[in-house]
């Protein structure tokens, strides 16, 4: 297998950059935009909207009348959203087919406006290996590095997305090996230590950080297309021309 060319940044910067350069990104918010987006395209919503403010979030909602709000400010939802952001509140029927026009503080602040054609997935620990295999493809095929950015926080560290991001790099250099997060108490614990971590606590969301301490429960890959992350299929994607 060949080798790939992957490097490490952080903040809206690093993104702006990586998506200049045409690198493949993939963008960490582990607690919880990333993990959020995984479950809610894993139960079937349509497609994630991510919009940087809360009031374009409830702007944008008119555009789609069977859509929901969801997204966080300090943690808790927006008055007025159907959703937070906690994962969890996604493991339901009620989203399938629907739109989610999301909105928070770290990674939709991050992740701005990207220019259209950028390769933008979406990476934590529930997809772990399906996101590394999928960089993986499109960098082989694209013949283009990897760029893993950790969303960070307002203050621009946030520990949590950095010793999430440094695994999902583990797994894009030596996907052979055996995974380098093979005790999940070990990640549970790391979360649960970080600042973030123990925000979620206080807010009384400690059961967000043990769900999203689990690896590989889906299968899929969250991919910005049009403006919206969608889940990545091949047959939807003619990498050629990306």
């Amino acid at each position: 297998m060949s080798s790939v060319s992957v490097s490490h940044g952080s903040g809206p910067e690093a993104l702006a950059q990586a998506v200049v350069q045409q690198h493949v990104i993939i963008l960490v918010d582990v607690l919880r935009a990333s993990s959020t987006i995984i479950t809610a395209l894993a139960n079937g919503a349509s497609q994630i909207i991510p919009v940087t403010t809360v009031e374009e979030a409830r702007e944008r909602i008119y555009h789609f009348p069977n859509g929901f709000l969801a997204g966080e400010r300090a943690a808790h939802p927006p008055a007025g959203f159907d959703y937070g952001n906690s994962p969890r509140s996604f493991l339901t029927d009620r989203i399938r087919g629907r739109p989610i026009i999301l909105t928070t503080s770290n990674f939709t602040r991050t992740l701005g406006t990207p220019h259209e054609n950028a390769i933008i997935l979406v990476g934590a620990f529930l997809n772990i290996e399906h996101v590394a295999a999928t960089a993986r493809h499109f960098a082989q095929t694209l013949q283009r590095p990897v760029s893993v950015i950790s969303a960070g926080s307002m203050r621009g560290y946030a520990a949590e997305d950095d010793f999430t991001s440094h695994h999902i790099i583990s797994r894009l250099q030596f996907p052979d090996d055996p995974p380098s997060y093979a005790d999940r108490g070990d990640i549970s614990r790391e979360l649960l230590v970080s600042r973030h971590g123990s925000i979620l606590v206080q807010a009384g969301y400690e059961a967000d950080i043990t769900f999203c301490s689990q690896t590989n429960r889906y299968e899929l890959t969250p991919i910005l297309h049009k403006g919206a992350f969608v889940t990545f299929s091949p047959e939807l994607f003619n990498h050629a021309s990306m």
